[in-house]
């Protein structure tokens, strides 16, 4: 029994590493616009266009791709000026 339990949580110890490490180029392209956001002024039209691109960038992003390669999240961090 205690194999078992040992086991499974050595399984669930890896398997949710390696599921959040693909989340951490997500969570570093989100940090950076927020950053921007709250550091710089904007005006209402960019806003709209960054919060638009940064939903296309995370739908993509969540169907497997890399941010690097997404083209909605390179023009939401060139509109914030975040290189």
């Amino acid at each position: 029994m205690k194999k078992i339990i040992a086991s499974a949580f050595v399984v669930l110890l890896f398997g949710s590493s390696v599921y959040a490490s693909g989340c951490s180029e997500m969570a570093a392209f989100n940090t950076k616009i927020n950053k921007a956001l709250k550091t710089a002024s904007f005006n209402e039209k960019t806003l709209a266009d960054i919060r638009n691109l940064q939903s296309e960038c995370k739908r993509q992003h969540d169907m497997g791709m890399s941010v690097s390669t997404i083209s909605s999240c390179n023009k939401a961090l060139d509109l914030v000026s975040v290189n």
